[in-house]
């Protein structure tokens, strides 16, 4: 998949250990990091995010950042620094004004219209859409490797897609033949298994949370409403009305909140 993404080969792959270099709490997000070096000495990262923190981009740059100072030792001229790229594989639609699920993003000189620095360059792509656009028939996985294998990632989730990945694989791709018979294999080892898991109860851990604290903040703006309308006047009894509470559950609030 990067080979038919990027400008160049790759001469060196790092997979990073995941349990490590998280510096923030929802780096435990991210499921996958992988460092990459092109022959032009271009570096690159790749990450997997699994949820939406809303800051999407400014951690991309973040990361990008830190990626691309890190090329420069002490005394070292500007010069040294190569071109950095991050690619972020998203589990959830970014950008829904647009229907292309792969984005790039550049430093743009708006007055020249053109690009200021080749330097950074920011990939984003949103999974959901592209399997929407798979079922849609509007992507062909058979005549195009990269969205081929991007549908790898999500495919046992879909029983449909993991039988058309076969097909290719077993007819026209032995590479991917040799990755999903190492996935099949890995499958069976119960160690990697009880990972796997444990990964999947973590994010359902993590949803159940987002959940609730969502109720919190949607409990907690009605309780300001109903403070509000309170206020303003408004009986009670047309309070309770409007935020489908009873007369007493509406007095205990304004009597908890006075």
């Amino acid at each position: 998949m990067l080979q038919n993404s990027l400008e160049s080969p790759i001469v060196s792959l790092q997979l990073e250990d995941p349990h490590l270099h998280r510096e923030h709490e929802e780096d435990k997000l991210s499921i996958l990091d992988i460092s990459a070096t092109l022959d032009t000495k271009t570096k690159v990262n790749i990450e997997i995010q699994l949820n939406n923190n809303h800051d999407m981009i400014k951690r991309s740059l973040y990361y990008w950042g830190k990626l691309y100072t890190s090329q420069l030792q002490k005394g070292m001229p500007y010069s040294f620094l190569h071109k950095t790229i991050t690619i972020n594989l998203l589990n959830f639609v970014m950008f829904p004004e647009y229907e292309a699920f792969h984005t790039t993003g550049v430093l743009w000189n708006q007055q020249q219209r053109k690009v200021l620095s080749r330097d950074i360059e920011v990939h984003i792509v949103e999974i959901p859409k592209l399997m929407q656009q798979w079922r849609n028939e509007q992507v062909n996985p058979w005549k195009d490797s990269f969205v081929r294998w991007l549908l790898l990632l999500p495919a046992n989730e879909d029983e449909q897609l993991t039988q058309t990945l076969e097909d290719i694989a077993m007819n026209q791709d032995p590479i991917l033949q040799k990755a999903m018979n190492k996935w099949e294999r890995m499958s069976q080892d119960s160690s990697f298994r009880q990972a796997y898991e444990a990964r999947e109860k973590a994010l359902m851990d993590e949803a159940a949370k987002f959940a609730h604290a969502r109720n919190e903040g949607i409990q907690e703006g009605k309780i300001q409403m109903i403070k509000g309308m309170h206020e303003l006047g408004v009986p009670i009894e047309t309070i309770a009305k409007a935020s489908k509470l009873s007369i007493e559950e509406v007095e205990l609030i304004l009597k908890g909140n006075s």
